[in-house]
């Protein structure tokens, strides 16, 4: 969150999505519905890493909408990212 603050061209935008009242609410959700919610650190590359061969595309940008890897795999940049906080290795239960 500090460091998208930070970005005058993100600012605006993050303050309005409110992410810590989103989080704790689904937190809330999750614990009432005995749902496991993982929490991985803020720092994982989720949407640089291929999901098929694990390669990290350090070059991506914020406008790169399609990821695209040098192993052939294309896929959107969010669902990517997705795929590979499911599978992530490392994280804690909130």
């Amino acid at each position: 969150m500090k460091g998208m603050m930070k970005n005058k061209h993100l600012s605006k935008a993050v303050a309005g999505q409110k992410f810590y009242e989103f989080r704790s609410k689904l937190g809330n959700k999750c614990k009432r519905l005995g749902i496991e919610l993982r929490i991985v650190d803020r720092f994982y590359p989720s949407s640089k890493r291929c999901h098929k061969c694990g390669r990290i595309n350090s070059d991506l940008k914020l406008s790169d909408r399609i990821y695209v890897c040098e192993c052939g795999y294309i896929e959107d940049r969010d669902y990517n990212a997705s795929l590979n906080l499911r599978d992530a290795k490392i994280y804690k239960i909130a």
